[in-house]
């Protein structure tokens, strides 16, 4: 007679005869909701960039991009879930001290903003 502990009832059972109500049951439901997750279409038309069409079928829409499909012959590639490459920013030193002259100019010369204007 072969025993394991029991993670569910941290008792020591028969192998051969494990007990019913120790079994894991899995729960295979992604939600508390009671029906199947579904992706549906378009609530509304939506215009085809491609042809100028309006589609209420995703299937159909990104028929209508490819170059098969559109009277323009070539691929359209859909945008909204790439993810663009990220670009350090590198500030001009130059273009940054003409720019503090100029609004150091424009503070001594009386010419300012009508937000700042009006706190005077």
């Amino acid at each position: 007679m072969r025993e394991r502990f029991c993670r569910v009832c941290s008792a020591w059972h028969n192998v051969e005869a494990w007990p019913r109500e120790c079994y894991k049951v899995a729960n295979v439901s992604r939600s508390s909701l009671p029906v199947p997750m579904l992706i549906k279409d378009f609530d509304e038309p939506v215009q085809s960039a491609a042809d100028g069409k309006f589609y209420t079928s995703k299937a159909a829409l990104a028929k209508s991009h490819k170059a098969s499909g559109n009277p323009h012959g070539i691929d359209f590639i859909e945008l909204g879930n790439e993810q663009p490459a990220f670009q350090d920013y590198v500030p001009d030193a130059k273009q940054r001290r003409e720019d503090m002259k100029e609004a150091l100019r424009d503070v001594v010369t009386g010419n300012l903003p009508p937000e700042i204007a009006a706190i005077q």
